[in-house]
């Protein structure tokens, strides 16, 4: 039977809260994974540049002043003047409003776009979680498919979460509290997509998914909201997408998965074994990677 999602669980929001810092401790403290948060760091640095920049020359050339209004008489030409007037502050906003745009999308975009390269730094984590880096042995198959599913489901959520955003920005009207909606939208996605990328690898399927994200709903909002905040740092928010992955990864091994599918009367799906950590009862030291070999696709 699924547990009802709490209209507020503060001890859930502050535990998530915590977990980037977490997982920042877990990156730097094995040598070998920092060479994984590399690659998509870089290809989300690129693509962001390149599409501020293709923006930026757009919004540049962009001749607003001199559209022809003298069509309308004294009234047109008044217009004209005003607009000539206006045009950089109108280009301001437009900026303003782009970037915006940019930062509630940035790791919904950032997460579809490296979704091959996240999940290899996914991966790694689990490895590194449960102590398998040894016994590591997985088909191509296995591999293209997890990959498939990964990159489709992050663009899935994107999706989701471009529909949920703008469901909240009208409540931006709203005096005082009308940024809340709009900013746990963007922190529950956040969250949720870093979490994602190791259970889509896994070959868990939304309504398995759906388990651990309304189980942890709180925390899922807590881990979001504070890459949220670290996002806002400039220049270095871009730099801290890898470490929500980290974090993401950490939250899915650390989970009770088969009480979870159990409480739920949910089978687990073809080729999932859960991450059992090394030296804890049942586990072997095997990620749920290293013991499906051939997952039977």
């Amino acid at each position: 039977m699924r547990k009802s999602i709490p209209l507020f669980d503060l001890k859930a929001f502050l535990r998530g809260f915590a977990r980037p810092f977490q997982g920042g401790r877990f990156l730097f403290a094995n040598r070998g994974l920092k060479r994984y948060a590399v690659l998509p760091l870089i290809l989300n640095i690129f693509l962001y540049a390149l599409a501020i920049a293709v923006f930026m020359h757009f919004l540049w050339n962009w001749d607003i002043y001199r559209v022809e209004w003298e069509f309308l008489g004294p009234v047109g030409r008044w217009l004209s003047a005003a607009v000539n007037w206006m045009g950089w502050l109108l280009k301001a906003v437009v900026a303003m409003l782009a970037l915006g745009a940019a930062f509630f999308t940035f790791t919904g975009v950032g997460m579809a776009l490296a979704s091959p390269l996240n999940d290899i730094l996914s991966e790694k984590v689990e490895m590194a979680y449960v102590g398998g880096y040894a016994r590591m042995a997985m088909p191509f198959r296995f591999t293209l498919k997890a990959g498939l599913l990964s990159a489709g489901d992050s663009i899935r959520n994107l999706f989701r979460q471009l529909f949920c955003t703008l469901l909240a920005v009208p409540l931006l009207l709203v005096p005082v509290v009308g940024f809340l909606p709009l900013f746990l939208v963007g922190a529950y996605f956040a969250g949720f997509g870093f979490l994602d990328s190791a259970m889509a690898r896994n070959f868990l399927r939304p309504r398995h998914k759906k388990i651990l994200a309304d189980g942890a709903f709180w925390e899922i909002i807590g881990m979001g909201a504070a890459m949220q905040v670290l996002f806002m740092i400039p220049f270095v928010g871009m730099l801290l997408m890898p470490l929500g992955v980290v974090t993401g990864t950490l939250l899915y091994c650390g989970a009770d998965w088969e009480k979870l599918l159990s409480e739920a009367g949910v089978e687990k799906p073809p080729g999932f074994i859960p991450p059992v950590r090394e030296g804890a009862p049942g586990g072997g030291g095997e990620s749920a990677l290293d013991r499906n070999a051939d997952p039977g696709l």
